[in-house]
């Protein structure tokens, strides 16, 4: 108990110890060769920026984290429900899945262009790079843990005449839980990157734009300090998945 115990506060000092010594070691370099502050800010300056630029950060953050979560969930959906579907029908995933692999296979950067022309420059281009980003990794994990689960336990089931549906739902999704939740942590990420280079191409509001509006006043503190942000709503984003993960295992008696 005393380990385990240790282990978890080992796991949360150790991180933080360690990013407080980069950020003196930072702060120190920065005022002992007085870098200017347009070029390498020292963490002070950042904290000042976030201080005082609090209320835009804050504006700008509210369109970035609601798209975030609407294509992470309607990613979510549309990988899991792809996924089970070809679960059921070999022919079904033998015709579709080489096509999902193959466009999955250009950058997805290249097709963020195309989606504005296609639904336009508002929240509806940064839903959409959001979604086709995350969705992958969520549809790839599906099918791995679907593909996963043991093969005795689902002949035990046609044994039992249970009906494919009943299978599925009692035996098969729940052993691709592990590898949905790996997926789902992956992608929650990708949507956070996904929003952020629509923001970047054709956007208005958004940290994206917060951050290339702050480039061209050369306001390298509000950069960083808007990034500090994004790697705050990241980690935020992660825990919550993190917790979801959780919470299934409670549920399955793991």
């Amino acid at each position: 108990m005393l380990a385990a115990s240790f282990d978890r506060l080992r796991a949360v000092v150790l991180p933080a110890a360690f990013g407080a010594g980069l950020l003196l070691a930072w702060q120190a370099v920065v005022v002992l060769f007085d870098y200017p502050k347009v070029i390498l800010p020292a963490p002070s300056d950042i904290a000042l920026a976030l201080h005082a630029d609090l209320p835009v950060i804050w504006q700008q953050a509210i369109p970035t984290v609601r798209d975030t979560l609407a294509g992470f969930a309607l990613a979510a959906v549309l990988g899991v429900g792809l996924a089970s579907l070809l679960s059921f029908s070999r022919l079904l995933r033998d015709a579709l899945y080489p096509l999902i692999v193959v466009i999955q296979l250009v950058p997805k950067i290249a097709w963020t262009p195309l989606f504005i022309v296609w639904v336009g420059i508002g929240w509806q281009s940064r839903l959409t790079v959001a979604t086709f980003i995350a969705f992958f990794p969520i549809f790839i994990a599906m099918m791995a843990g679907l593909d996963s689960t043991d093969r005795s336990l689902v002949r035990l089931c046609r044994g039992l005449t249970a009906t494919p549906w009943r299978t599925f739902w009692l035996v098969r999704l729940p052993a691709s839980m592990p590898y949905l939740f790996s997926g789902l942590k992956i992608a929650i990420t990708l949507a956070v990157i996904g929003v952020i280079v629509a923001e970047f191409i054709s956007s208005s509001e958004g940290l994206g734009f917060l951050i290339l509006k702050s480039a061209a006043l050369l306001r390298t503190d509000l950069i960083l300090a808007s990034i500090t942000v994004l790697c705050v709503i990241g980690l935020a984003s992660y825990g919550l998945v993190h917790a979801g993960e959780l919470a299934v295992r409670r549920w399955q008696g793991g």
